[in-house]
């Protein structure tokens, strides 16, 4: 045995046996249902066959699949009619355990027409949020329920959105049926901020910058308090040095919920800013942590590191049929099991336990069946935990202890599901574009003179992608 691959294997011991003493798994429990949810719905006219099977009474469908294979939120034309215009393609924002998902659609060919919808997946209606000022980029707006009032939700965005210190939280209450502002109590001063998505946690929103940290604050107080949780020591990036930091930033890096806790996982690869392409090196790893102590000196526990090199010797991989040396590209965590993450290579979607280097499943998969590959990162999928009373089981199966773990096949439980998938999303060049913040007064002044039958419409440098 070379004295790498001896000291690989010593790192390995030491990790599993650091793994074993650190954390205690508890009884097992039935996993809780979940699915691949592809963030670009599938858009469906009135003769399509998906089509028919969207029942009278409702606005969409949901396709499930049982992982890797993606599900989708079918719409009709008459919701979004647009899936063809250049960026304006609809797109999942947020989704909720409890069965809820917010997403946009433009409504008549364009940026300046853009409504936004809150989902009910147990009825399958979709209702139409009242026109708002500034909503855009929408991987900047969270949804979270609102504990005080029992099926009640909040979708909110932070203001302004790219400085360098937040002042307001604009915000639509379902209790209300109203868009308003509330300043904020606190808000720390950090860098230029971007948007890579919200999640709803512990009570919290969490607005994600994956280059520099999260933003997090109890959005229901009259006046939140935010603050900034920093990456893990060495993990801040600078985008500038990057000709195409967004595909970097897709494809190496994102932050997902598995187990209840946030979990920030990267790639590391060397990467040639000129060419934008990431090489390969033996020293290519993928690397977790997991968030502890939002409010102390340590906020991060790390997990595990696991080279490529050895999931691409190991058997499975090979078997799968996946290329050797090719470093994928991230899509996702299991929501139920941390040590399993999911990567994209080209069309294929593939699950990993990284502590045994083993891959679990592959399958086809393309998030745009339309094959863009471009849609083939941790941007456009996620996971969604379904809450079993969507699927008529027991509320309380997700909780059993059981003989194993096992997770809900989609098998039996699918209303109206195709393999095949329709998309008409074309072909677009995604660009973060510059836009014009509005201070406190101005987003007051425009919520109060909006008529309610007008629809403000955001003007077109406020264009970007999802």
């Amino acid at each position: 045995m070379s004295s790498e691959a001896a000291e690989s294997s010593r790192a390995r011991q030491v990790e599993e046996s650091d793994h074993e003493e650190d954390e205690v798994e508890p009884p097992l429990v039935r996993q809780r249902p979940w699915v691949i949810l592809a963030s670009v719905p599938v858009i469906v006219g009135n003769k399509d066959e998906q089509a028919e099977k969207i029942l009278p009474g409702t606005d969409f469908l949901l396709d499930f699949q049982d992982p890797p294979r993606p599900s989708y939120l079918v719409l009709p034309k008459r919701i979004a009619p647009d899936p063809t215009f250049d960026r304006c393609f609809p797109y999942i924002i947020a989704t909720e355990p409890s069965g809820r998902l917010l997403f946009h659609a433009t409504q008549g060919r364009g940026i300046l027409n853009t409504a936004y919808f809150l989902c009910d997946a147990h009825t399958r209606t979709a209702t139409r949020l009242p026109d708002a000022p500034k909503l855009f980029p929408s991987r900047s707006i969270g949804l979270i329920a609102d504990p005080r009032r029992a099926g009640h939700y909040m979708v909110a965005q932070l203001h302004p959105r790219s400085s360098t210190c937040h002042e307001t939280l604009l915000y639509y209450s379902t209790d209300t049926d109203k868009w308003a502002v509330k300043r904020l109590a606190t808000s720390p001063e950090h860098k230029p901020w971007r948007s890579h998505g919200v999640f709803s946690h512990d009570g919290m929103l969490w607005w994600v910058d994956v280059a520099y940290g999260m933003l997090a604050c109890d959005p229901f107080p009259d006046h939140p308090d935010l603050r900034f949780v920093p990456l893990p020591v060495g993990s801040e990036i600078d985008e500038s040095v990057f000709r195409n930091p967004r595909v970097f930033i897709d494809e190496r890096r994102c932050i997902r919920l598995s187990k209840g806790k946030l979990r920030f996982v990267e790639i590391h690869a060397p990467y040639n800013p000129v060419a934008a392409v990431s090489t390969l090196s033996d020293n290519t790893t993928v690397c977790m942590w997991t968030l502890v102590d939002p409010e102390g000196p340590h906020h991060w526990k790390f997990e595990y590191e696991a080279p490529f090199a050895e999931i691409w010797a190991d058997e499975s991989y090979i078997t799968a049929g996946l290329p050797p040396q090719k470093v994928p590209a991230l899509a996702l965590v299991h929501p139920s099991n941390h040590e399993v993450v999911y990567f994209f290579h080209g069309s294929s979607l593939f699950a990993v336990d990284m502590r045994a280097r083993r891959v679990l499943a592959c399958e086809a998969c393309l998030i745009s069946p339309h094959l863009q590959l471009q849609f083939q990162t941790s941007r456009f999928v996620d996971a969604w935990e379904l809450p079993p009373t969507l699927l008529g089981l027991d509320p309380s199966a997700a909780d059993m202890e059981g003989p194993d773990d096992e997770e809900l096949s989609m098998a039996d439980l699918v209303i109206g599901s195709d393999e095949e998938s329709a998309s008409l999303v074309s072909e677009m060049e995604f660009k973060s574009q510059a836009d014009e913040d509005r201070s406190l007064g101005e987003l007051m002044s425009m919520l109060k003179d909006m008529a309610p039958e007008s629809a403000p419409q955001p003007s077109l440098d406020q264009a970007d992608e999802p």
